[in-house]
């Protein structure tokens, strides 16, 4: 599968959408830090569109999405207070427009989009880059009618954060709001001390 192949429509989205992240509060060693994201190094390959040579920032349209994307997964079955301690939400907005290879209305005809056959999907993302594309917007496969975003360095640097909220309150076991309803309303258990919500 290439791009020419699958000749998805582009889009280009203005300046100021919102855009959300989950991730961890300290980095890791060897993460790339990069307008208040924390990145995997160029490499690793482990999401759907990740490159070899440079690095790619995974966001999603809400604070819901970013959550089923990253902690309620379809087959996750329980997330510890440990574990959530260690992670925030993150808002970012775009500081100017974005130029995205738009994969949305291709979800349906192609579920290789999908899946996790990666290396089709990581190809695809090659293409993108040597296209002069920013970044791909696509359905969320954990999320029904919602969108993420996967940018390239050029539509990282489109990026500014503009909040960020720790998903369990310093100092205490409340978690956030948006943390406790996506446990409920994902099946997934809380386990650990017991936990309230903020």
């Amino acid at each position: 599968m290439d791009l020419k192949e699958l000749n998805p429509p582009l889009t280009e989205l203005p300046a100021g959408q919102n855009f959300f992240r989950v991730q961890l509060l300290r980095a890791r060693p060897g993460s790339v830090k990069a307008n208040g994201l924390l990145l995997p190094p160029a490499g690793v390959l482990s999401g759907r569109f990740c490159l070899a040579d440079r690095v790619t920032a995974y966001l999603a349209d809400s604070a819901a999405t970013a959550l089923f994307e990253s902690l309620f997964r379809r087959d996750a079955v329980s997330r510890s207070l440990a574990d959530l301690r260690k992670r925030a939400l993150l808002q970012f907005s775009t500081m100017q427009p974005l130029r995205l290879v738009d994969l949305r209305p291709l979800a349906e005809p192609y579920p290789v989009l999908q899946s996790l056959r990666i290396a089709q999907t990581q190809a695809l993302a090659r293409d993108c880059v040597k296209a002069g594309h920013q970044g791909l917007i696509y359905a969320s496969a954990q999320h029904p009618q919602h969108a993420c975003v996967c940018l390239f360095p050029d539509g990282i640097a489109a990026l500014k954060r503009t909040q960020q909220w720790p998903l369990v309150k310093p100092g205490t076991r409340q978690l956030l709001h948006a943390v406790v309803d996506a446990a409920r309303r994902s099946g997934v258990s809380l386990l650990g001390e017991d936990v309230a919500a903020t």
